[in-house]
């Protein structure tokens, strides 16, 4: 009986593993087209580009190792059952149930491992996220800009830019509003990012333009000087402060250190509860994955295998449409923290349970 759920066992890793390369690279090829325009339009490097996508990998393996664990169930009996070796199985007097329990121990280590990866490597892998974007912004400032938009990332100034071309700007206008007073504005016909002697601002250098200035005769009044160059200064936020940790970019302890610091100052805690219970219930959604997995390979026929791969996006849309859902009521009130986070896992195991019983009592 053990060589034969090692046997089993050794079914599922290969499915598995392929898996879970798959989705992860289809989820990158989706981010790097996204990307590509900062590479090709805004000049920003190729390195950079690849160190963002690298930190987005933690996050993808959080959706497809739980995906991964569904299909590869269905893949590996699917397998079995084809080659008609469930059959004959159950012939040599194996019931199912005696492959059920190796399969959700493997399900249960699983997510020791994803609860690892929520509280350890997610968090750090989305700060150096930010870190990284705050990099390109001061290394390529054009990465901030968009031609046809207001740009308000470097205070007190707003941008607005009708052409973007590599380093060049065309068409530049600089707001500068005033509490007290008109707007100060400066129009130029072109202009172009240096960077400065600290690295922590940039220069950006206009040419051919306009600046309405204040009038010191005639208080809240501006008058208009031409120039050839210009150059001014600019620091984004996330330039002059320290990038400060959001609440899914910390650990466990993090959480429960926040938590209390935020109660003593009578600050509702409702999103820490929640974002703690959201770590610990989508790390065991592994096993309900499992648990379904295990449903669909071995009560389903070989050849009905686009109905079981519809079952197999249908179950994981549900599961996560229900945990924004179920999150949104929580917000409201309506329901409390770790009920909200734990209700799909909990409506998952019961279904699952009981169509797995029936399955096997057959």
């Amino acid at each position: 009986m053990k060589l034969l759920r090692t046997y089993v066992l050794r079914e599922h890793i290969g499915p598995f593993l392929v898996t879970v390369g798959g989705l992860t690279a289809a989820l990158l090829v989706g981010n790097m087209i996204k990307f590509a325009e900062l590479v090709v339009a805004k000049g920003v490097s190729l390195f950079d580009i690849l160190r963002l996508l690298i930190y987005l990998i933690p996050s993808l393996l959080s959706f497809t190792i739980p995906m991964a664990c569904l299909i590869a169930m269905v893949l590996a009996f699917g397998r079995l059952s084809g080659d008609y070796e469930l059959i004959a199985m159950r012939a040599s007097g194996v019931a199912p149930a005696r492959l059920i329990w190796p399969l959700l121990t493997v399900g249960l280590l699983i997510s020791g491992g994803m609860l690892v990866l929520h509280d350890r490597i997610i968090p750090a892998a989305h700060l150096a996220f930010r870190r990284q974007l705050k990099a390109i912004g001061i290394k390529q400032p054009t990465a901030y800009l968009e031609a046809g938009t207001f740009i308000k990332d470097f205070p007190p100034y707003i941008i607005f830019v009708y052409q973007v071309e590599g380093k060049r700007l065309s068409h530049v206008r600089i707001y500068e509003p005033k509490p007290q007073g008109p707007t100060r504005t400066i129009v130029a016909s072109h202009g172009e990012f240096q960077p400065s002697a600290d690295g922590r601002e940039v220069q950006l250098k206009l040419y051919d333009g306009t600046v309405d200035e204040w009038d010191p005769q005639r208080p809240g009044s501006l008058y208009k000087v031409s120039f050839t160059t210009y150059t001014m200064k600019l620091s984004s936020d996330s330039a002059k402060h320290r990038l400060q940790k959001k609440i899914k970019e910390m650990t466990f302890r993090e959480l429960g250190q926040e938590r209390v610091r935020l109660s003593a100052e009578h600050v509702d805690t409702l999103p820490i509860a929640l974002e703690i219970h959201r770590k610990i219930a989508s790390s065991f959604a592994t096993v309900v994955f499992v648990l379904f997995g295990l449903v669909l390979g071995l009560g389903a026929h070989h050849h009905e295998r686009l109905i079981i791969f519809l079952w197999v996006l249908g179950l994981f849309i549900a599961y996560y449409l229900c945990s924004v859902a179920m999150n949104a009521l929580a917000l409201k009130g309506w329901t409390s923290a770790w009920l909200a986070m734990w209700m799909p896992n909990l409506i998952g195991m019961a279904a699952g349970g009981v169509w797995l019983s029936r399955i096997v009592r057959r």
